[in-house]
């Protein structure tokens, strides 16, 4: 069974027909030596065209940059948005500017393809609250730095310090810890990503404790976020899931239910989406509070989302099996499917009878 992330990204896929095929792999092969690393030089900014924010040719002196690789139809791409725009926004009087390159749109660019692209980064609005570029089918961006960085998967982030050189790669949920500490001018290249690491075990050991007891779990916490507070803030969501992997399904929906709130309040898609896939830990969805809560998320989820894609009707189809509203569940199944592209809807239709079987366990 699909993740809520899962079905969101094929949803996603299946409704804006992209050049790569259901299924595909992006169409770039993995270096097997990358010739780009942390502590490079960046390579030359070189795109088609700005789609969004003011243009730039090269990295300013004394200005971080965050360039962050993406696609319409890459589902992680869409829900890294809203938090590289909160990034962009706490960071933006601090020297900060935060980039997202299309790239690998079509197999095959047509004339038509960046018209799709325009539509789509207009259509978000401020949901993409950054400067936005399109690499064109040259694909100058796509092969200087990510293929040469030996990257096969999008989205993919690049974090170009003051002196212009590349301060870290990965992905974009990872990058407080990052711009805080390049921002700060305390970013060690040579043993970052070492302690990044370090960082984000110490949130999912703390994670594990909540299986002893919520204040185990809570105490573990804490000295995560005394010892790594940047990474924290984007951790919440991964102790609601271990709250709820725990079976501490009370806690867990107290605590998910005030991150819907605040992302229905802020309209941070991201946020929703988040507390939707912590839902998906094993076992959760057996608790009615749990249940309840899905549905609200799912609600939430399609008020800000484009209904006139699959992938929201399948959310709100899911929330209304799982709350016991089975007509009401059929009916947005329906939808989806009636939105969803030829090739794909045989596989949806599955995950969707899936879906409801599971729900009416």
């Amino acid at each position: 069974m699909l993740g809520i992330r899962g079905m969101l990204w094929v949803c996603v896929i299946a409704a804006t027909s992209p050049g790569p095929a259901l299924g595909q792999e992006p169409p770039v092969a993995k270096a097997a030596e990358p010739s780009l690393k942390a502590g490079m030089a960046a390579p030359a900014f070189q795109v088609e065209t700005f789609l969004k924010g003011a243009p730039f040719k090269g990295f300013e002196k004394g200005r971080v940059y965050v360039v962050e690789f993406w696609a319409t139809w890459c589902g992680p791409c869409l829900m890294a948005m809203p938090h590289l725009s909160e990034l962009q926004r706490e960071y933006a009087g601090k020297k900060v500017t935060i980039c997202g390159v299309n790239v690998w749109q079509e197999h095959t660019y047509t004339e038509g393809t960046l018209g799709k692209v325009k539509a789509f980064v207009e259509a978000k609005g401020a949901l993409m609250d950054y400067a936005v570029a399109y690499d064109g089918a040259v694909g100058f961006m796509a092969d200087k730095w990510v293929k040469a960085a030996g990257r096969d998967g999008i989205p993919c982030s690049f974090v170009v310090d003051r002196e212009g050189k590349i301060a870290w790669i990965g992905a974009p949920s990872l990058l407080d810890m990052v711009i805080d500490e390049v921002v700060r001018g305390v970013w060690d290249v040579s043993g970052g990503s070492e302690r990044l690491a370090a960082a984000v075990k110490a949130y999912r050991d703390a994670g594990e404790k909540y299986k002893e007891s919520v204040a185990a779990g809570d105490e573990a916490w804490a000295e995560a976020e005394k010892r790594y507070p940047a990474l924290g803030r984007t951790r919440a969501l991964k102790r609601v899931g271990a709250m709820l992997g725990a079976q501490r399904v009370a806690e867990a929906c107290v605590l998910g239910g005030k991150m819907l709130e605040d992302g229905i309040k802020s309209k941070n898609l991201g946020l929703i989406q988040g507390v939707l896939e912590a839902l998906d830990a094993p076992g959760a969805l057996k608790e009615p509070a749990a249940r309840e809560l899905l549905l609200k998320a799912a609600k939430a989820n399609f008020d800000l989302a484009d209904a006139g894609e699959p992938g929201p009707h399948v959310v709100l189809a899911r929330g209304y099996f799982f709350a016991g509203q089975v007509e009401k569940g059929r009916a947005e199944a329906k939808r989806a499917l009636e939105l969803a592209a030829p090739e794909s809807r045989a596989g949806m239709e599955k995950w969707l009878k899936e879906i409801e079987e599971e729900a009416g366990k």
